[in-house]
C-alpha cells in the first residue's frame, strides 16, 4: 500500500491539510502552558475565561477549515466522500453523546468533559476514512 503524497491531493485538500496542521501546532503550543498555569497559579476568573476561549480557538478553526474545504472542493467525488465521513462521524458522535449522557444521568458512567466530543468526532471520521480507503482498494 502506497502512502498518500501531498502532490496526489486536490488543491482544496492541500489547503485544508495545511490549515489543520497549523491549527493543531497552535493547539499543541497554546494548551500545555494554559493547563500548567491553571494548575499551578491562582488566576482570576476573567483570565480563566480568556484562557479557556484561547484553548478552544484552534479546535474551532479546525471545524471552520472543514467547512471551507467542503465549499472549496471542486472534485465532486472527494466532496461526496468527505460529506459522508462528516455525516457518519456526526451521527455516531451525537449518538454516543446521548447514550453516555443518559448513562451519566443514571449514575452508571462517570462524567466526561464535553471537550472530548470533538475528539471523538475526528477519530470516527478518521476510522471511517480508513475503512472507505481499504474497501475501495479491495473492490
Amino acid at each position: 500500500m502506497a502512502a498518500l503524497k501531498m502532490s496526489e491531493f486536490t488543491p482544496a485538500q492541500r489547503a485544508h491539510t495545511r490549515r489543520v496542521l497549523w491549527l493543531m501546532l497552535a493547539y499543541a503550543i497554546v494548551l500545555p502552558p494554559l493547563v500548567w498555569l491553571r494548575a499551578h497559579r491562582h488566576i482570576s476568573d476573567t483570565l480563566v475565561l480568556v484562557m479557556a476561549i484561547a484553548a478552544s480557538l484552534p479546535v474551532l478553526g479546525m471545524f471552520a477549515s472543514w467547512g471551507r474545504y467542503v465549499s472549496d472542493e471542486r472534485d465532486e467525488y472527494h466532496q461526496t466522500l468527505t460529506l459522508r465521513r462528516i455525516a457518519v462521524a456526526t451521527n455516531a458522535t451525537m449518538g454516543a453523546a446521548v447514550v453516555w449522557g443518559f448513562l451519566q444521568a443514571f449514575d452508571v458512567m462517570p462524567l466526561v468533559e464535553a471537550y472530548w466530543v470533538p475528539f471523538v468526532w475526528v477519530v470516527i471520521q478518521g476510522v471511517f476514512g480508513c475503512i472507505e480507503m481499504f474497501s475501495a482498494r479491495r473492490g
